[in-house]
């Protein structure tokens, strides 16, 4: 799979959106508005043909996510709309798919689920990563996935996030009926709350958290410290000190490695044929092929690992600009919320 070189680009305002709340204490709670991914074609990739510009969804994911079907999907760097049935057959091809996702958009939601849907139908297995569900909770949601739990008991004893009925709950609830495994594939957060207030030491050997953790110096570091100082028009206020930054980066690559972690330990339990991985994150764990996506190559090298990203604009037809077109694999353009949603 070729990579593009992204060195050059720099955060996008939704990078920036991501970085002022990790500023107000929520970290970059897994990058909600960011850029970019990998680049290059998935095998395949070539024969995929011109297509309606808005994508047909199935009516299961609009139900289960209350959208209204209003998306688009394009392939990079080509820049063709792509049915979601041929972007499925492409990406089937994948051993990981990450689809990196705005965590308030339906219509992005929607268009996630019906790509895990097609994935599923296409390779008859498949093993569901979220960074919406923490490592503490795997037990319970292994009974309810065997249903030993209701969902009403898996529910009342985790957590969740305030949309998960909505945006999670479809994918969960697909992995259930299946019998998919679904992994809960994020750091334990008050782990990464200590981390961001006193240092990586402060996680070091919970088993709720990854083994090892880079916080080096690199293109994501780069990048994420440059939102957050209020470079390319950033955050804006006083410049966060040189200290709270080291500690908040390392809190949210406590999140990628803990997640990275995560899926190669489930890839290596499955057996073989081992089935495709599709995650599901905030897309700043993906963009450009960094985050977690670098750090689950570390751990096991010579993965095809594709990468969606989302964008939100008000204009579904206009073409990709920028650093958008090396955002991933695929781009999933979405109205933003308060119009799509």
């Amino acid at each position: 799979m070729r990579r593009r070189d992204c060195s050059e680009h720099g955060p996008s305002p939704g990078d920036l959106r991501a970085a002022s709340a990790a500023l107000a204490g929520l970290l970059i709670m897994t990058g909600c508005r960011s850029a970019g991914a990998v680049a290059g074609s998935l095998p395949g990739a070539s024969a995929i043909g011109l297509s309606p510009r808005h994508l047909r969804l199935d009516a299961e994911s609009l139900e289960a996510t209350g959208a209204r079907g209003r998306a688009r999907l394009v392939m990079t760097p080509e820049q063709r709309s792509v049915r979601l049935e041929d972007a499925v057959a492409d990406l089937a091809s994948a051993d990981v798919v990450f689809l990196g996702e705005l965590h308030d958009n339906t219509e992005g939601h929607a268009v996630q689920l019906a790509l895990t849907r097609g994935l599923a139908d296409a390779r008859g297995s498949l093993i569901l990563s979220m960074e919406m569900l923490e490592r503490d909770v795997q037990r319970r949601l292994d009974l309810y996935l065997d249903g030993v739990l209701t969902e009403e008991e898996f529910l009342s004893g985790t957590r969740q996030w305030g949309n998960y009925a909505q945006h999670y709950r479809g994918a969960v609830e697909l992995a259930r009926e299946r019998g998919f495994q679904v992994v809960a594939g994020n750091v334990y957060r008050p782990i990464a709350s200590r981390v961001a207030r006193r240092g990586l030491a402060a996680g070091a050997g919970d088993p709720w958290a990854a083994r090892s953790v880079d916080v080096s110096d690199g293109e994501y570091k780069r990048r994420f410290l440059d939102v957050m100082s209020g470079g390319h028009g950033g955050v804006g206020g006083p410049e966060p000190d040189a200290a709270f930054l080291e500690r908040v980066f390392a809190a949210q690559c406590i999140k990628d490695d803990t997640m990275a972690e995560s899926i190669a330990l489930a890839m290596a339990d499955a057996g073989e044929p081992v089935p495709i991985v599709v995650h599901w994150n905030g897309r700043f764990h993906s963009d450009y092929g960094l985050g977690t996506v670098e750090r689950l190559r570390r751990r096991v090298p010579g993965l095809n690992i594709a990468v969606v990203s989302m964008i939100e604009t008000e204009d579904l037809d206009r073409e990709l600009v920028g650093d958008e077109v090396d955002q991933g694999h695929y781009v999933i353009m979405v109205p933003p919320e308060a119009d799509g949603g």
